[in-house]
């Protein structure tokens, strides 16, 4: 998305993390970034969300909320960042 926008950004998410601003956020909204350590997502809406999902290997949509729980849960990940884009 910033490549083709001609913008400069981070291709790993350890340095996505440090560049970019994080907000508090109490709805989601389209382009919100949510990073984990060693993971990040990015909302399509208010209330979902698409990311590469290891357990199913493969791109995926999902609610943002429980995503976030699953990811909480199983990975022992919490939410480190959200930014906007």
């Amino acid at each position: 998305f910033y490549k083709f926008n001609n913008k400069f950004f981070p291709r790993d998410t350890v340095d996505q993390v440090k560049f970019r601003k994080g907000i508090n956020i109490k709805k989601f909204k389209l382009g919100d970034i949510i990073y984990w350590k060693g993971h990040v997502a990015i909302c399509i809406n208010s209330k979902k969300l698409i990311h590469a999902y290891g357990p199913e290997k493969k791109v995926i949509i999902m609610p943002i909320n429980e995503t976030i729980k699953r990811i909480e849960r199983t990975a022992n990940l919490k939410v480190k960042k959200i930014c906007k884009i």
